[in-house]
């Protein structure tokens, strides 16, 4: 038998011993620090600048969008959410415009549900807050006005280019 027996809770009476310290590492006692030193300031992080640009490879042209982001809370955590938007019929919906007004919606309609968190959504699906929302997956009904769409639901005729009928709802 095991010199370590688990209590009845499953947790080990007592650890195994350290590994050997190597003959070439002197130990060295962690000291407390001194509670009436002042708090020292945050490190603000900077990033790394380059040395120039690359001079390997082949030079593509590059497009790249960023935006600033201001936050009160700098010690809140951001969280990313996978958004999935579809009709009442189970089919996806397409295009980020109309995924921008269904979010909006969401937030105006849904706000309680939601904890009152603002939010980012990219438009297609990802949707980041500070903090978590109340819980991981959360499902929202909403019905746009003056929206239309160019999908066929079998209930308008082909040449009705995409015309606003009763089973537009997101």
């Amino acid at each position: 038998m095991d010199s370590f027996e688990k209590d009845g809770n499953g947790a080990i009476d007592a650890l195994p011993p350290p590994p050997p310290v190597p003959p070439n590492v002197v130990p060295m006692r962690a000291e407390p620090e001194d509670a009436s030193e002042p708090a020292k300031k945050k490190v603000v992080r900077v990033p790394i600048a380059r040395r120039g640009p690359g001079s390997k490879g082949q030079k593509i042209p590059l497009l790249t969008n960023h935006f600033k982001v201001n936050v009160t809370n700098v010690d809140g955590h951001f969280f990313h959410y996978s958004v999935s938007l579809s009709y009442e019929d189970g089919r996806p919906v397409d295009g980020k415009g109309i995924g921008r007004k269904v979010i909006d919606r969401v937030h105006e309609t849904y706000d309680t549900e939601l904890a009152g968190k603002d939010f980012a959504y990219d438009g297609e699906k990802s949707l980041f807050t500070v903090g978590p929302l109340p819980r991981n997956k959360l499902e929202f009904t909403v019905v746009l006005e003056d929206v239309t769409s160019n999908r066929n639901n079998g209930n308008c005729s082909p040449g009705s280019r995409g015309s606003p009928n009763d089973n537009d709802r997101k």
